[in-house]
């Protein structure tokens, strides 16, 4: 039901050099909410980035979205540790520490170097790892504290 806002939504951002992360619908609280991640490109995701990306955004979602009813839109940064389940996922997580499994239930821990078509490229301690995306069951992003300067 998103999916047609997606271009719409990334061609909107890219004007503020932002990248849309993900877009979802969820329902809490008996309320709607579409919520709208996203990462800037040019320095980090502040407040006030979401708040100029919500003011761009809203005009164009009361007349392209469709929805069936009210909703909340909520537009934030794309999260310290998130899932990955697209390939832009990846991309937009270049440099990132990832927790990875695979449908062979293979389990590692390495950082996206890059991503090659459909392949994501991994950096282990010791290895680089090309890992096909389809081959990727879950993944999610790592924060470590003791890393952060």
């Amino acid at each position: 039901m998103l999916e047609h806002l997606e271009p719409l939504l990334e061609n909107t951002l890219q004007s503020m050099d932002c990248a849309l992360y993900d877009v979802a619908l969820l329902k809490e609280n008996q309320r709607d909410i579409l919520r709208i991640s996203i990462k800037a490109l040019k320095g980090p995701t502040t407040l006030d980035t979401c708040q100029e990306a919500s003011l761009l955004i809203s005009p164009l979602l009361d007349v392209h979205a469709n929805m069936p009813g009210a909703y909340t839109l909520e537009v934030s940064s794309m999260g310290l540790e998130r899932a990955l389940s697209k390939l832009r996922h990846f991309a937009l997580s270049i440099g990132d520490l990832v927790e990875v499994r695979t449908l062979d239930n293979q389990r590692f821990k390495g950082v996206v170097q890059e991503v090659q078509g459909d392949v994501i490229v991994f950096r282990l301690e010791e290895e680089i790892k090309h890992v096909p995306f389809a081959q990727i069951k879950k993944a999610k992003s790592v924060f470590e504290f003791e890393k952060v300067k």
